[in-house]
């Protein structure tokens, strides 16, 4: 795989993280999942997590003499503002499963290039446990 090809991966890797919509929520100021303590600690290590990865991935890319595209908020994420913790909730779970399915197809995508391939693995495990945390976060009556 040369090196280009690996950049768009991680590129895409990089947007998955950067712009989720834990990530927009954050900047968005969604006081409203304060209301669940849960849900709110759950999203907030989301963030911290992603920001981590957002950082680690631009290295990669910037090692690999590529440039970083941080990509945009998908415009629907601007009616989420108002909306209920539960709704919330559950947009993010679906999000994060559809994001836990493409970090895969990424990571074996990069299977000739091991370093960024351990990097997507890394990124896949913390997703996956997101996604765990997230659910259990949604069975909480408090969630709701």
């Amino acid at each position: 795989m040369n090196d280009s090809s690996t950049n768009d991966l991680l590129n895409r890797l990089l947007v998955l993280h950067e712009r989720s919509l834990p990530m927009y929520l954050s900047y968005a100021g969604a006081d409203r999942l304060e209301s669940s303590p849960k849900v709110a600690a759950a999203i907030g290590q989301m963030v911290e997590d992603q920001k981590r990865t957002v950082d680690r991935v631009a290295t990669l890319i910037l090692e690999n003499n590529g440039e970083v595209d941080r990509g945009e908020f998908p415009m629907n994420f601007t009616g989420y503002n108002d909306l209920s913790v539960k709704f919330l909730l559950q947009k993010i779970i679906e999000r994060q499963e559809k994001t836990v399915s493409a970090i895969e197809k990424i990571a074996q995508q990069l299977a000739t290039a091991p370093y960024a391939q351990a990097a997507v693995r890394e990124a896949l495990g913390e997703a996956k446990g997101h996604l765990e945390n997230l659910q259990e976060a949604s069975a909480e009556p408090a969630a709701a």
